[in-house]
């Protein structure tokens, strides 16, 4: 470029940017008093809103007056509370918007009290309605006057609304004129530094056109002298290099690379790696590679490439051109590091499984290696070094374990004692010492490798050992003459169990004669003078002679139920094969009046045959069955007995009867060395609350009274005391009602 085309260049350049500086300051000037015109003229519109909103909220608040008047709702009330409430927020904007117009704030002072003037008629009419005093003559007054006010107020708003639209007209004409002004001078100043520019653009054009060309040029030659430069590096270095594109395409392969690669670099250039290796996709250099390019940071990784069976070191440098990678071989050092690894975490651990101290001393017997030894005992290196660690030593075996370490040095054999070792809380515990030499092919000592292991737990356990021998014995001949003195005891008390039993059965053959005779002699006594002086007693009289025959009946069935109670154990027969069906077939024969009495349906399952006394199965069967009767619903009973075999341990869940007919039953373990029998007898009557599923199986224990259900309460301790002799057990499940199962297990022999 020549000097006048220069000269030229930088005028053009300073006058159109003084032109645009000009230009910008004007603009700027004229904006800023075009903006505040604006501002003017928003303000304006807004008074004039407000004049709007005044005139419609007026509106609004007599209609909600009106409606109130008319419906007598509080929601027109509200509605004129808004309203008022919007009407003054209103005309305080007006006052702010207008503070600088005398005449409209003069306006104002006039316009505020006729709206409360409005208002007060307003409220009057709603208030007399309200107190149900608004007649006809009132409200026409307050309608009159009502007018009057809104005229006034419809005046002056006008007033306002005129002087507000004079001064748009005003402003408005003032803010075009400004404008045409500005649109103007920002024209014909922009004009002129465009075609400055356009001039100055067109030298610059041509100059940056010729040197692009030479800087081509020269890029080109320095291009291609450092990528010679680069290729000579990139072959000489030992690593293995490749350069890939956005594309990742290869751009770049040396010889090194395309021996691990086993391609020749020339077939690669261009190519798709992920093509080329694409195996490579699941491992972690895929990830890698994309990772660098994303967040553009360099990654250097170790990873080994299954399909060659060998370990990679990568160093991967992301560039706007793509990613640069130097790759190579490190299966060695590798292999090397994972064995070497290996082998410390095997001592590691071997030092760990067997919770030993181990260390290594020099061929003089001075410490080399006593981490394990300082962790055990808590001294530092410095009480360790040289022979320090003897004063971890019982100060009563340290001469012992002196002279055999010296042995063993002198001796070059190995090394074995047992003594005391203060450990790291101050306290001696018990340690087996043992330390071998090391030699070298000259039969020499390297160093001494050893171990100090924690036997306390074995010297205790010696020490226990003699003295629960001891206590064992003494504890045995305790226990012989205890089982003596037991054995006379137990003697004893068969003999008065027995007198027991004899005092029992006496008990019960007076219950079953001599107590009930005078029971018998009351009932038929009491019968007898009901039915001869039936004619001379009164309604109460013979009440009361009917209290006394019950009161004897339900005593002498009370004793009749204890006798059959206490019979259960020492009246029993002696066990023998029954068939359970025709125990069963027994009580329901016992209990035919009533079964028809009640329209009582009852099913079985096949029953066994089991090893037991006869006649307290029947009675079993009987008492639960006549349970069933008795606590029944509105509709006929429906019962059903059925069994299920179960051999030794647990019982399973399962569900009896034929066909299904039968209740679910609940798993219970029974510890028992014979097969036994589950039977369950099912009903559906009233049902049992589950607090009282344990208390029914107890003795006089009723859950009703006498007037709903009659009996003594004997009935249910009887069967559980029949299945206990029989070496079983009973429980019931229930469910108000629905219903109840009672569940009873039975030896099979």
């Amino acid at each position: 470029m020549n000097r006048l085309s220069e000269k030229f260049v930088a005028g053009g350049f300073s006058s159109a940017l003084i032109l645009l500086c000009g230009v910008g300051a004007v603009s700027y000037l004229s904006i800023e008093r075009l903006t505040a015109e604006k501002r003017w003229v928003i303000h304006t519109y807004q008074v004039i809103e407000g004049l709007d909103r005044v005139r419609i909220g007026i509106s609004n608040a007599e209609s909600a007056q009106s409606g109130y008047i008319l419906t007598e709702k509080a929601v027109y009330r509200e509605t004129y509370q808004g309203e008022k409430q919007e009407i003054y927020q209103a005309i305080a904007a007006m006052r702010q918007l207008t503070s600088d117009n005398p005449d409209q704030q003069r306006l104002l002072d006039t316009f505020e009290p006729l709206i409360a003037q409005k208002f007060a008629l307003l409220e009057q009419s709603i208030e007399l309605f309200s107190q149900k005093s608004l007649d006809k003559p009132t409200q026409m007054a307050i309608s009159d006057k009502g007018i009057e006010v809104r005229q006034q107020l419809q005046a002056i708003s006008q007033a306002m609304e005129n002087e507000e639209k004079s001064l748009l007209q005003q402003r408005t004409a003032v803010t075009d004129a400004r404008l045409s002004q500005i649109i103007t001078v920002v024209s014909l100043g922009y004009g002129l530094s465009v075609v400055l520019l356009i001039v100055v653009y067109s030298l610059l054009q041509k100059q940056i056109r010729i040197n692009k060309a030479l800087s081509e040029e020269a890029i080109c030659l320095q291009q291609q002298a450092a990528k010679a430069e680069l290729a000579t590096i990139l072959e000489s270095v030992t690593d293995a290099f490749i350069a890939l594109d956005h594309n990742w395409c290869f751009t770049y392969v040396n010889q090194r690379a395309g021996q691990i690669l086993d391609r020749r670099p020339e077939d690669l250039i261009g190519k798709n790696i992920w093509e080329e290796l694409p195996e490579a996709t699941e491992h972690n250099f895929y990830h890698a590679y994309y990772q660098a390019v994303a967040e553009q940071r360099v990654i250097q990784m170790e990873e080994y490439y299954p399909p060659w069976e060998r370990w990679f070191e990568n160093r991967i440098y992301p560039s706007q051109e793509g990613l640069s990678i130097f790759f190579q071989d490190i299966t060695r050092r590798k292999l090397a590091e994972i064995a070497l690894e290996e082998n410390e975490r095997r001592y590691r651990s071997l030092v760990i499984a067997t919770s030993q101290a181990v260390w290594i001393a020099d061929t003089k017997g001075m410490s080399k290696d006593f981490s394990s030894w300082a962790d055990l005992t808590g001294q530092t290196d410095t009480e360790v070094n040289g022979r320090g660690w003897f004063n971890a030593i019982h100060p009563e075996d340290r001469k012992l374990t002196e002279l055999l370490w010296t042995q063993a040095l002198a001796t070059k054999s190995l090394y074995k004692t047992e003594h005391r070792v203060r450990v790291a809380d101050g306290s001696y515990r018990f340690f087996a010492a043992r330390a071998v030499p090391v030699l070298n092919a000259n039969e020499e000592i390297q160093e001494w490798v050893g171990t100090h292991t924690d036997i306390s737990e074995q010297q205790a356990a010696l020490r226990d050992r003699k003295l629960a021998e001891a206590a064992l014995q003494q504890a045995n001949e305790e226990l012989e003459n205890k089982v003596q003195q037991r054995t006379v005891e137990l003697q004893r008390l068969n003999e008065e169990l027995k007198r027991s039993n004899q005092e029992l059965e006496q008990f019960a053959y007076v219950a079953s004669h001599d107590l009930q005779e005078p029971l018998r002699a009351v009932t038929g006594y009491s019968q007898l003078l009901g039915q001869e002086y039936q004619d001379r007693l009164d309604e109460s009289a013979q009440e009361y002679f009917a209290y006394i025959v019950d009161g004897a009946k339900r005593m002498q069935q009370l004793i009749q139920d204890l006798l059959a109670y206490s019979r259960v154990g020492t009246r029993g027969q002696k066990f023998a094969s029954v068939d359970c069906n025709a125990a069963l077939s027994l009580a329901l024969s016992n209990l035919h009046v009533a079964i028809a009495e009640s329209k009582a349906i009852i099913t079985h399952d096949p029953l066994p045959e089991l090893i037991a006394d006869k006649t307290q199965l029947v009675q079993l069967f009987q008492n639960l069955i006549g349970n069933a009767i008795k606590f029944r619903r509105q509709e006929a009973p429906q019962i059903h007995i059925g069994a299920v075999r179960r051999g030794r341990g647990e019982m399973e869940r399962g569900r009896g009867g034929a066909g299904g007919q039968g209740g679910e039953f609940i798993t219970y373990s029974l510890s028992t060395q014979h097969s036994v029998w589950l039977f369950w007898v099912q009903d559906n009557g009233i049902g049992i609350k589950s607090q009282y599923l344990e208390r029914i199986f107890e003795v006089f224990r009723r859950l009703h009274t006498r007037r709903e259900f009659t009996g003594t309460g004997i009935g249910l301790a009887i069967c559980k005391k029949i299945v206990e002799r029989h070496g079983g057990r009973i429980w019931a499940e229930s469910e108000p009602g629905v219903g109840t199962t009672f569940y009873l297990t039975l030896n099979e022999n």
